[in-house]
């Protein structure tokens, strides 16, 4: 773990609940190391306070990390990551899709993996509390939330992670702050 303030200035792409996916590029923070991790993350502390400076980010990420936050704590992270982007930076989330996991479920999914395409959406990956999901959202719970804390141009497209959630399980957002 380096601990060392990044020395990138206020150009910092943040990778937020990085896990096992440090990537290049990014200044990757995470809770906990993964054991899955090729190499561990750049800062490891609570993502609802996160020691670095305001506005150091021009992008900020969390793939599979906002649904493991309990909603009466989303409002405060929320407002946390926003104190790290710049004006017009960008805030990138995926996290599974409440609604299309509940259709899974549902219809049985035809096909591979439907635990993962259903349950798992909903639940979380049934390894551990890490992994526990704590509420589930869509995009039209997730935009009106991210609008009221000061983000525009809120916009659903297409994941780039989890393939086997892709156009089935899983949704992204991506926002701008105002």
């Amino acid at each position: 773990m380096n601990d060392a303030q990044p020395s990138i200035g206020n150009r910092l792409r943040l990778n937020l609940g990085s896990g096992k996916w440090n990537l290049e590029g990014w200044y990757n923070i995470d809770a906990i190391v993964s054991p899955l991790a090729q190499r561990q993350p750049d800062l490891i502390c609570d993502l609802r306070s996160i020691p670095l400076p305001d506005g150091c980010a021009i992008e900020a990420m969390a793939i599979h990390v906002w649904e493991h936050i309990d909603r009466w704590e989303c409002d405060r992270t929320i407002d946390e990551w926003a104190r790290l982007l710049r004006k017009g930076a960008t805030l990138i989330l995926e996290m599974p899709d409440l609604l299309k996991c509940c259709r899974n479920v549902l219809d049985g999914v035809q096909g591979k993996k439907p635990d993962q395409l259903g349950m798992w959406g909903l639940y979380g990956e049934p390894v551990g509390a890490p992994m526990q999901h704590k509420w589930g959202w869509t995009f039209t719970t997730l935009r009106p939330f991210l609008e009221r804390h000061g983000f525009v141009d809120v916009n659903e497209t297409r994941t780039q992670f989890h393939q086997s959630g892709r156009d089935v399980r899983d949704f992204r957002v991506e926002a701008r702050k105002g």
